[in-house]
């Protein structure tokens, strides 16, 4: 299990990544954290991004299984069954099938789904 802090330097790490290969801002990203999911192609495909380095989108889907490994691997405790639930809330929803709104699409929708526990890098 990892701690809070440890989570969130993993995080940091991707979001770098990420912020490095996508043009977007840090207070665009920081927003999605807040439930803001304003209509921005740059945005979206950051989504992608993390999903990518998570190895959590693959062959043009998600792959929930890797969700799952990744919730148990990099959140505590505390948080990953809450996590869990809303992943499977929205494991089963129609989304785009371009691949960046894919993501985006279902980010938003695991934050909806339980906004006090969601997190993204």
């Amino acid at each position: 299990a990892v701690s809070q802090e440890q989570m969130e330097k993993i995080a940091k790490s991707m979001r770098n990544a990420c912020l490095q290969k996508i043009d977007t801002t840090e207070e665009l990203v920081a927003g999605i954290k807040r439930g803001e999911f304003p209509d921005d192609p740059n945005l979206e495909c950051y989504t992608h991004c993390i999903m990518k380095t998570m190895r959590s989108f693959k062959n043009n889907e998600i792959d929930f299984k890797m969700v799952m490994k990744q919730i148990d691997a990099s959140m505590p405790p505390d948080m990953a069954p809450r996590v869990k639930a809303a992943v499977r809330l929205c494991k089963n929803r129609e989304y785009d099938t371009e691949p960046c709104k894919m993501t985006y699409q279902y980010t938003k929708c695991v934050y909806e789904a339980d906004p006090e526990v969601f997190f993204f890098p």
